[in-house]
């Protein structure tokens, strides 16, 4: 009876060995893939922001500054011509009938100037001219009387010399009277219309300006958008505009996004640009809203690379943005979007698993079974799978780590 024990003792350990080289055996076993055909699709992971194509940016549109005093409800869709804000005018207006008056008083004090002022100067001034004229015909015939009556020995020497001193100053006179209506014509009557002129101009300058300052006053929509309040300083506090601030030209209070044509922007990391391309198609959702989803396809790469806050600066990015195709429904602008861009699919490619390659240098190579490293060309890649461009054939099989 011992000895039969004993017998089965050794027959359960030999067994015993021989199972545990069978595990060895399979332990050791290499995994293995082999190449074969099949789809795949690779997109790279996108997150950017929804954003209208179009936003018209309305500022204050006033000199100096004004008090709003009518402003329409954030979201509130508009239509152009739509009323947006308005501000108080009482103080323009007020200005404005000022400028008429002063506006007037300078055509009419033009008016008066051409058609009567400087015409009944000319007039007396021709009236002098021509008495002069006929003064200094009479004293030279008298003149020429009196040089007859001394050469008859009637008039003295002495009164011919007077006569003729005042002739000749008669003459000075008429002179000097041609050449003082010569030059009020052109130069002093000239000047004096031309400031006048320029007294209206300027008056209608200013009564223009403060017109149109009226006129922005009401500020109406240029285009067709949703009303979206953009914060400001306001009395040291950054927030949006309320009835009663009082803003500032070329303060930014309010933006109209056009709600028909939106794109999403973003940036992509240097790793991934190599596969995302103008006219590649995109997949996305926005965060807040996963049922509507949305497509549309890549419209631009940025050319430069930047860097973003929060990350290393030996990071860099590059700007992308893509055209939407209609949206399904009206979305906000700004909303988080989660996005693929397909950088390519093939129906059937020569596929392995990612974990068959292994990259040195910049190279890819493959193990096969018998143990030969080959080097192979990849292609796409998704989370699971990689094309094998050249390199291998399909049916070959390859190690796995």
């Amino acid at each position: 009876m011992r000895r039969t024990k004993t017998r089965l003792g050794i027959a359960g350990l030999l067994a015993a060995l021989a199972l545990a080289g069978c595990g060895r055996d399979a332990a050791e076993a290499p995994r293995t893939a082999i190449v074969a055909r099949g789809p795949i699709r690779m997109a790279i992971p996108f997150q950017g922001e929804l954003e209208a194509r179009r936003v018209e940016t309305i500022a204050v549109g006033v000199q100096g500054s004004a008090v709003l005093s009518e402003l329409v409800p954030e979201g509130t869709r508009v239509e152009p011509g739509d009323l947006l804000a308005r501000f108080d005018a009482s103080q323009i207006e007020q200005d404005l009938a000022r400028q008429e008056n002063e506006l007037v008083r300078a055509r009419q004090e033009l008016e008066s100037l051409a058609k009567a002022e400087l015409p009944l100067e000319l007039l007396d001034m021709e009236a002098k001219r021509m008495d002069a004229r006929t003064e200094l015909d009479a004293e030279s015939r008298f003149l020429e009387s009196a040089r007859d009556l001394a050469a008859r020995g009637l008039m003295s020497t002495g009164e011919v010399a007077q006569q003729e001193a005042k002739v000749a100053g008669l003459k000075t006179r008429g002179e000097q009277l041609d050449t003082r209506v010569e030059l009020t014509q052109k130069h002093v009557h000239a000047a004096r219309l031309a400031k006048a002129r320029a007294a209206l101009e300027a008056a209608e300058r200013q009564r223009d300006f403060t017109a149109s300052q009226l006129a922005l006053c009401e500020v109406r929509a240029p285009v067709a958008g949703t009303a979206t309040l953009v914060p400001l300083p306001v009395g040291g506090e950054y927030r949006t505009a309320h009835v009663g601030d009082t803003l500032f030209r070329n303060q930014a209070f309010l933006c109209l996004p056009d709600p028909a044509d939106h794109v999403v922007r973003g940036y992509v990391g240097e790793a991934e640009l190599p596969w995302v391309k103008p006219g590649s198609a995109v997949e996305a959702v926005p965060a807040a809203f996963p049922d509507a989803p949305l497509s549309g396809r890549v419209e631009s790469v940025g050319g430069m690379a930047q860097t973003r806050p929060g990350q290393p600066a030996w990071r860099k990015f590059f700007p992308v943005q893509i055209a939407l195709d209609p949206i399904p429904r009206p979305l906000p602008v700004g909303l988080s979007v989660r996005a693929e861009i397909v950088a390519g699919e093939s129906p059937a490619a020569l596929l392995l698993p990612r974990e068959a390659v292994v990259w040195r240098g910049g190279r890819s190579f493959v193990r096969k079974v018998s143990g030969e490293e080959t080097e192979v060309k990849t292609g796409l890649a998704d989370a699971a799978q990689i094309e094998i461009a050249s390199g291998l054939a399909e049916g070959d099989e390859v190690r796995l780590p």
